[in-house]
């Protein structure tokens, strides 16, 4: 499978509860600044659906205030109409006119707030599939450069096991000499051929 073959199931990754990628403090570390195009365009989608829902739950809840300021208002007015005050007659079909406006409008953001979820989800989702792709690319890529990692590693292990020992050879070595010379002439001798022939080099 090639990399760009890659692409998960959406009915059964649905199910995961997935989170917003873009409010991953991990994904945002590894990924959010990547110079990458396809990244950058799929979480620019996400984050302007996420601004989009945001605008719409504030502009209703704008609407169905003002909906209940209107409300008063045609309550009020037709108190007086009924009570024979004919100036209000048309501030009353004002009032209706624009309640049946704010209805309107407050339909076609309710619509708009009941499809955001899908329409987050569904760009969280591509977002997944680019990020998923892109960190299989990096990990092949990676995992490469591991295998001349690896082998120099284990040369120098060799190395290091050949010259420890090469060391404890050269140490016994070195005390079995001493041992030797102390036992045939003493340790002042050995003090004296010491300076004279060591302590030189």
């Amino acid at each position: 499978m090639s990399f760009k073959d890659i692409k998960l199931n959406y009915d059964i990754m649905a199910k995961n509860n997935i989170p917003l990628l873009v409010n991953s403090f991990e994904w945002k570390k590894m990924f959010g600044n990547l110079d990458n195009n396809d990244i950058q365009n799929a979480k620019k989608e996400l984050l302007e659906h996420l601004r989009n829902q945001r605008k719409y739950k504030s502009d209703l809840k704008k609407l169905q205030n003002k909906k209940r300021d209107i409300m008063v208002d045609i309550v009020n007015l037709s108190h007086k109409v009924n009570n024979n005050d004919k100036n209000s007659i048309s501030k009353l079909e004002l009032s209706r006119s624009e309640m049946l406006e704010i209805n309107k409008e407050i339909e076609n953001l309710e619509i708009e707030l009941d499809n955001m979820p899908s329409k987050i989800r569904h760009s969280n989702f591509e977002l997944l599939n680019i990020t998923i792709k892109i960190a299989y690319q990096d990990l092949k890529i990676k995992e490469k450069k591991l295998v001349p990692i690896y082998n120099e590693i284990e040369e120098l292990r060799i190395k290091l096991k050949e010259l420890i020992e090469n060391k404890n050879d050269y140490e016994e070595e070195i005390n079995n000499a001493y041992t030797f010379l102390h036992n045939m002439i003493g340790k002042e001798e050995i003090e004296k051929l010491d300076q004279n022939f060591l302590e030189k080099n």
